[in-house]
């Protein structure tokens, strides 16, 4: 059951990057949110179905606009989930996603968020991988696909 929730999770993490409005985007990828953190929880991923769950109301708060204290705030709840659900450095790789995702939230420039999107969802394979969780894995390697070739195509230097 957890496997299959998880393609849930793919198909509207997906479906979000779709949509025309910020708000809309936000939306299906808080959806997202909610059925991976259903999926990590049935595998027994306590760190990301928790992290998951956090992120899904941190995008809630922020359809109606982003701060930098609500941002602080966040990283804050992922250290303390980080520090509550400890088994060993796998369960750090979900805290350690969304910490690095919250801090490069703000960042204006789309190369270094392309960048930063990179660099998590390698963290998020690594741990898919460690969990067995197929619909986390081929999520994962679609968006680096799609990361790779949008950095290809837009950061090229001149």
């Amino acid at each position: 059951m957890g496997q299959f929730i998880g393609f849930f999770y793919m198909f509207c993490l997906i479906f979000s990057y779709f949509q025309k409005y910020a708000s809309k985007l936000l939306f299906y990828q808080s959806l997202a949110f909610f059925f991976k953190s259903i999926h990590y929880f049935l595998l027994g991923g306590l760190s990301g179905a928790l992290t998951s769950i956090i992120s899904f109301i941190r995008n809630l708060f922020f359809t109606k606009g982003k701060s930098k204290f609500l941002i602080v705030l966040f990283i804050i709840i992922y250290v303390v989930i980080g520090i509550i659900t400890f088994t060993d450095l796998f369960s750090l790789l979900p805290v350690l996603a969304t910490i690095f995702y919250s801090f490069f939230v703000y960042i204006k420039n789309p190369k270094y968020l392309r960048l930063s999107s990179l660099c998590t969802s390698f963290i998020w394979l690594s741990y898919n991988i460690y969990l067995i969780s197929y619909a986390g894995i081929l999520t994962q390697l679609i968006l680096i696909a799609a990361n790779v070739l949008a950095m290809l195509k837009l950061d090229k230097k001149d």
